[in-house]
């Protein structure tokens, strides 16, 4: 996490960003365009925060895969799918395989 005086200066800066990309919007549209600006600059942050966790969950997840098929292949145990198809192994088959590991 950033410190509070970085979070600080990061608001004022987007601040001061946005204040001057719109300065003349106002005057120069009115401000039922300005509202409009809003809403949409709105809903692009609202989904671009959206796509990014969305994204980093999915890190997480095949992270967290990769490493009970690491462990996996630490203890000695071969994890493999047995179909015609390249897929990347199931959740419920590392799970079946780290029991059948811990059991031995």
């Amino acid at each position: 996490m950033q410190n509070k005086k970085t979070d600080i200066n990061d608001s004022d800066y987007l601040s001061d960003k946005v204040n001057s990309l719109v300065s003349n919007i106002g005057s120069q549209y009115g401000d039922l365009l300005l509202d409009e600006l809003f809403r949409r600059l709105n809903n692009t942050i609202t989904d671009f925060d959206e796509e990014i966790n969305e994204l980093f969950s999915s890190l997480k997840e095949h992270e967290q895969k990769k490493q009970s098929v690491i462990g996996l292949m630490k203890k000695g145990k071969t994890v493999t799918k047995e179909s015609k198809s390249s897929q990347l192994i199931s959740d419920w088959e590392i799970k079946l395989a780290e029991l059948e590991g811990d059991q031995k």
